[in-house]
């Protein structure tokens, strides 16, 4: 409601859509920003979108500051028309002198730079609007034609990001289960022993805590038992997940199969 009460108390297109400065002179708008500031009013006091009583009023007169300005030819004659009433105005001293001076640029002034100034047939609201969106429209796609095809999606670096930072974890994976974690396994299978001297001295609270927390001693000899390995890079793993990975990305146990490939082949 403010907006439409604003819009109607307003005495010049540029006050309509809030293009005039802070001292209140008129100055000549682009066609750009002209448009902008007509969509963010008139979503605010089209009638279908606000429901005060004079939306309606407000919204007509938007249109006519809109069609008014948006027009290079239409505007300057109105700039003019504008600035021609703050000089008669605003001039006390001697009225006589400026109306003669008012008459003579008159008379400079080509006949058909004013009558190109004034449209042909007044449109209403509603037509200013959806030919305005029909335009908005053809000028998005015409953008997109030009621009569309040259952006730069970041979806694909961000996709050799993830790609590199997964090889890296792989490596550190390999890294950590060909660190000798047999024989870390084997002293864990020794120190779990019920006949080791550990055992013996631990209290049996203690040895109730021991078995929530840590594996029993029959687990660990089974999984101690248990020895995954590549017989053709003599190397031991832990899970026979970890055998799968080093069979697939291992450069060594490649060049090894490789190798005994060759050597069945030269083989009688």
């Amino acid at each position: 409601m403010a907006e439409t009460s604003r819009i109607l108390r307003c005495r010049t297109h540029y006050s309509v859509l809030n293009l005039d400065r802070a001292d209140y002179e008129p100055v000549f708008a682009d066609a750009q920003q002209v448009r902008r500031r007509y969509k963010e009013l008139a979503i605010l006091v089209h009638p279908d979108k606000n429901r005060a009583t004079d939306a309606e009023a407000a919204f007509k007169r938007l249109g006519e500051a809109y069609e008014c300005l948006v027009d290079e030819n239409l505007q300057r004659h109105y700039l003019r028309q504008l600035q021609s009433r703050a000089l008669r105005s605003g001039s006390t001293s001697n009225p006589q002198k400026n109306r003669a001076k008012w008459k003579r640029r008159s008379k400079a002034r080509p006949e058909n730079e004013t009558s190109d100034a004034v449209p042909r047939r007044q449109r209403t609201p509603e037509e200013i609007w959806q030919v305005f969106q029909r335009e908005e429209e053809e000028m998005a796609r015409r953008q997109f034609l030009v621009e569309g095809f040259d952006r730069v999606y970041p979806s694909s670096s961000t996709h050799t990001n993830d790609l590199a930072s997964s090889v890296t974890s792989l490596e550190e994976q390999h890294h950590i289960l060909e660190s000798n974690l047999d024989a870390r396994a084997a002293k864990w299978a020794v120190w779990s022993n019920p006949t080791s001297k550990r055992i013996r001295l631990t209290t049996v609270p203690e040895l109730a805590h021991e078995t929530d927390v840590n594996l029993t001693a029959e687990t660990v000899r089974n999984v101690a038992a248990q020895v995954i390995c590549c017989t053709l890079c003599r190397r031991k793993f832990a899970t026979n997940e970890a055998l799968r990975r080093h069979e697939a990305l291992s450069k060594l146990h490649q060049a090894n199969v490789q190798s005994e490939h060759q050597r069945l082949r030269d083989s009688p």
